[in-house]
């Protein structure tokens, strides 16, 4: 694997050795498009134990099927950001050890070995409960090759991912070698948190209130930085590929009695094995329509569509970096400018 301009992790193939199988292919998740379902029930919900909603995002349904699978001796996997600055996917078999995979993280997690340890867990007869953007749950099951009765697969309403290359570059440029700890959302808070060793915030930015202050995370809303890929998502629709799929239920009726302090979870139930995890989880739930989950959530209408800006974003940040062509994009004239123009007319936008 190698780095891309703007720090993606892609695949790297060394000719030389390559023996041209083609099975690279076959499991990559933004080949062929594996099978889609439409959601048979959509649901407006959020964690009936109030401490485990304070201290989750976007409602805390993930967190609730994380301890529902705990609890009958299953195997979660999903994403933390460890103290080293580094977002991966880990194991947790330790209902104690859930709060490492609380929080929305705005930048695309290492998968590292957990597709090949999921499959061992599997083999040993083990409910695996596995947690990730969609292309992920793709490749998990294109890694499989086959259905496990006891595999549940949850996905989420992805608007794409930066790198952490791209993220360590920022923070670095932000507050130096100081920091030891990223936290993206804290409830409904969406904000770039940092911490240094000691746990003290040294850095905060929401990007709300101070809708320009923070570069990565504006960059991030707009939409400049994440993969190729990102931007031609075959996920991004109604249909999905997992048992279930989360995220924030944007556009919800007033109509529902929630108090909405740390966000209300949408969620779609695609599967049957999804209909159980949802029925037995510990969950408020609320039906809904489809119409109206995805009327609210872009992601699940179609992919971040790249801009013009977007594009000159993304041929100069390898020249000038991060913040200095966020600055010199975010204004609309900017675009026009004579600096501009011949990055432009070489790119043909």
């Amino acid at each position: 694997m190698a780095e891309g301009k703007l720090g993606q992790i892609q695949p790297d193939v060394n000719e030389s050795i390559c023996i041209d199988c083609g099975l690279c292919k076959k499991v990559c998740p933004s080949g062929e498009q594996q099978s889609l379902v439409k959601p048979s029930t959509v649901y407006a919900g959020w964690h009936k134990d109030r401490e485990q909603y304070l201290s989750s995002t976007s409602g805390g349904a993930a967190a609730a099927f994380a301890q529902l699978i705990i609890r009958r001796s299953g195997v979660v996997y999903g994403c933390e950001s460890d103290e080293n600055l580094v977002v991966k996917h880990v194991r947790v078999e330790d209902e104690d050890q859930l709060c490492r995979l609380k929080g929305s993280k705005y930048v695309q997690s290492n998968i590292g070995n957990t597709y090949q340890a999921a499959k061992r867990d599997l083999m040993d007869g083990r409910e695996v409960l596995f947690i990730g953007t969609p292309c992920q749950i793709a490749g998990l099951k294109s890694y499989l090759k086959k259905d496990y009765e006891k595999l549940y697969c949850v996905d989420l309403i992805c608007h794409g991912v930066p790198s952490q290359s791209l993220l360590r570059q920022h923070i670095k440029h932000i507050v130096g070698d100081r920091a030891r700890r990223v936290v993206f959302r804290h409830g409904n808070d969406t904000a770039l948190r940092i911490f240094d060793v000691k746990g003290d915030m040294i850095y905060y930015s929401n990007v709300w209130r101070e809708r320009y202050k923070d570069v990565y995370f504006n960059a991030f809303m707009d939409g400049f930085t994440y993969r190729d890929s990102c931007y031609e998502c075959k996920f991004a629709r109604p249909e999905r590929g997992s048992d279930v799929t989360v995220g924030d239920f944007w556009g919800l009726g007033d109509d529902i009695p929630h108090d909405n302090v740390n966000g209300c979870s949408c969620i779609l139930v695609n599967t049957t094995k999804g209909h159980k995890l949802v029925d037995e989880a510990q969950l408020e739930l609320y039906e809904r329509t489809l119409d109206e989950a995805v009327k609210g959530n872009e992601q699940l209408r179609h992919p971040k569509w790249m801009s013009r800006k977007a594009k000159v974003f993304r041929a100069l940040v390898p020249k000038i970096g991060l913040n200095a062509a966020y600055r010199l994009c975010e204004c609309d004239n900017i675009i026009n400018t004579r600096f501009v123009k011949p990055i432009r007319r070489r790119l043909k936008i």
